[in-house]
């Protein structure tokens, strides 16, 4: 079944256009900031995003630097579900499966947005929605989750499923914000990285320590507006 993305696209992004190619979308992904717009994501619903907000967050809450929806990880989670990788490109989807080895890579009869997805719709139906937890309870759920044997929904690993999850919000606070995660380089400026500075030709005659420059990234346009992350009514914020 062909995917859907509106006209309005992420303009703001420095080489959306050429990113979504590259990836294997057939234009540039939908994006989520638009409030008119009535299809906001690529391929997430809106308690899909809801729930990655709230579990993102638990991972990386708000401290000095934003917490992880704050800093746009959903919305990278969005784009790669939505591309290549989500859609299992490249990946062996067809039976006999026999079992493999960590080192053998995917070993499933699903994509990665598949099982995702289709986690966190399980997750929802068997229990009250992560979002609507408390954030004591929200941090419980999620240490719960991680080290959960029983399969979730009957066939889908909950191993899996947490490691593919902790592993996209980890990229999406900082990959390059091209990715449309690590917005205004929260990841960077957390860890002290100065991004994709292609040489420091200035600096080399200089016999003293200088400060490292700003965070930079591959499409960083001096005078562009940061594209700012979409917000998640009752997603990433918890009370309690």
């Amino acid at each position: 079944m062909p995917r859907h993305f509106s006209r309005r696209a992420v303009l703001q992004t420095a080489g959306a256009s050429g990113l979504a190619a590259a990836i294997g979308l057939s234009s540039a992904p939908r994006h989520g900031f638009a409030s008119a717009n009535t299809q906001p994501w690529a391929i997430l619903s809106n308690a899909q995003a809801r729930w990655l907000a709230a579990a993102a967050d638990v991972f990386i809450p708000e401290d000095d630097f934003p917490s992880a929806s704050q800093a746009g990880v959903v919305d990278y989670i969005d784009l790669q579900m939505a591309g290549e990788y989500g859609q299992g490109a490249g990946l062996y989807l067809q039976g006999p499966f026999f079992e493999g080895t960590p080192q053998q890579g995917w070993q499933f009869d699903m994509t990665p947005a598949d099982l995702l997805l289709r986690g966190i719709d399980r997750l929802n139906a068997e229990d009250t929605p992560l979002f609507d937890l408390g954030a004591t309870d929200r941090a419980d759920f999620v240490q719960r989750l991680s080290e959960r044997t029983q399969p979730i929904g009957g066939d889908t690993s909950a191993t899996e499923f947490f490691s593919l999850l902790h592993s996209l919000v980890n990229e999406g606070y900082f990959a390059d914000p091209m990715y449309l995660g690590n917005y205004d380089y929260a990841g960077w400026r957390m860890v002290g990285f100065p991004g994709a500075h292609a040489y420091y030709l200035d600096r080399v005659d200089e016999d003293s320590i200088t400060p490292a420059p700003p965070p930079m990234g591959v499409a960083h346009h001096p005078n562009g507006r940061p594209r700012a992350p979409r917000v998640i009514p009752n997603g990433g914020q918890a009370d309690g």
